[in-house]
């Protein structure tokens, strides 16, 4: 399907697809649920919104089965294991009522140099994976320009292999965070040997 250009043909066309899913969804699990219709338009239409947004922030993502392929195929719990690790910036998602974690990964910290530098950022910036509000916050900063590195994102100047640059930034993230700063370079330098 080709994806409409215009506003008005986008809502169009997204309407119609929510309604057939909706309907599609009702015929499966049964009847609708106690929420108004309009309510529930309301909602889907911002959570769309709201996705756009992050996805144009701090996106492209790969899913888990993306995130293994741009590994070279590593399985789901090496993934997990780099997540928890702190070598990998994973980001949960809302539930969807489904019980499990729902994770994505930001496209752009799998190249080389990203990848070799990410793991002591992350330590120095409080990156803790059982938080959401860490990785989240953590990704908007590494994907925001920033004076201080010429206009570049870290994320840029992480690519360019000048971590050094990146990691006095990611104290004040930790900062933010409420993350005590010489625990999070203790981490991070037993971390890099």
């Amino acid at each position: 399907m080709a994806t409409a250009t215009k506003p008005r043909d986008y809502a169009r066309d997204a309407a119609k697809a929510y309604e057939h899913e909706l309907r599609e969804q009702f015929r499966q699990y049964g009847s609708p649920p106690p929420m108004d219709p309009e309510t529930a338009g309301r909602r889907a239409a911002v959570q769309t919104a709201a996705s756009l947004a992050w996805n144009e922030a701090v996106g492209p993502f790969y899913d888990t089965d993306g995130a293994r392929a741009a590994l070279g195929g590593v399985s789901k719990q090496a993934v997990s294991g780099r997540v928890s690790g702190r070598r990998l910036l994973g980001l949960r998602l809302a539930s969807d009522g489904s019980g499990r974690d729902r994770m994505v990964y930001p496209v752009w910290q799998f190249s080389g140099q990203v990848l070799r530098a990410l793991p002591r950022v992350l330590e120095v910036a409080g990156y803790d994976p059982q938080r959401p509000t860490t990785g989240w916050t953590i990704a908007v900063w590494l994907t925001t320009p920033d004076p201080r590195l010429e206009g570049l994102t870290p994320a840029e100047v992480l690519a360019r292999g000048h971590s050094d640059r990146v990691l006095v930034g990611a104290r004040g993230v930790a900062a933010s965070l409420g993350v005590d700063e010489r625990e999070a370079a203790r981490r991070a330098m037993k971390a890099s040997g």
